[in-house]
């Protein structure tokens, strides 16, 4: 099992990442969706939000004991997000609007999101079952899984805004 320094510091670094990708994004390019579809950086930065506030807002409402092993599922979960050739589609209240987006607030609701998550890695138990919602495609997920999910997801997003930058700037 990993220790909660270890959960931490991967969480952190993977925040530290994409962050840094966000913030250094040009703000002139921020809310430009590419060609052929897609969402701009600005909705991804409102994705990722929209993503991990539910985390946030219940993540120690009423857990249980996993009855399982409560990492095992976390490499199910990086296998899915790092496989950059196979399209994922949002559903439903995750899914950005069209509306322009403050690169500055989109950034700054992040890092609060992230930060509040971080904090819980010290204080509640991440062995314990989620039991506000289950993950739509991967079912009931321990705290640790969800934080896991948020980073691999974030990391995917995150080479998705690296390769928009990139075309962006090669069009302009």
């Amino acid at each position: 099992m990993r220790t909660g320094e270890q959960v931490y510091k991967d969480f952190t670094n993977s925040t530290n990442d994409l962050l840094g990708v966000l913030n250094n994004f040009p703000e002139e390019f921020f809310n430009i969706k590419p060609e052929g579809g897609g969402w701009s950086a600005g909705q991804i930065g409102e994705h990722l939000i929209k993503s991990e506030i539910g985390c946030v807002r219940f993540f120690a409402n009423n857990p249980r004991p996993a009855g399982r092993d409560p990492e095992a599922k976390i490499s199910v979960l990086k296998k899915k997000m790092d496989n950059l050739d196979k399209k994922l589609t949002a559903f439903g209240a995750i899914i950005p609007d069209d509306k322009r987006k403050d690169k500055q607030k989109v950034i700054e609701k992040l890092q609060d999101i992230r930060q509040r998550l971080t904090n819980m890695i010290e204080t509640e138990d991440l062995s314990k079952i989620f039991t506000a919602f289950d993950h739509p495609v991967f079912g009931p997920l321990t705290r640790i899984e969800w934080l896991y999910f948020n980073r691999y997801h974030g990391e995917r997003h995150r080479q998705q805004i690296i390769g928009l930058q990139y075309f962006i700037e090669s069009k302009f």
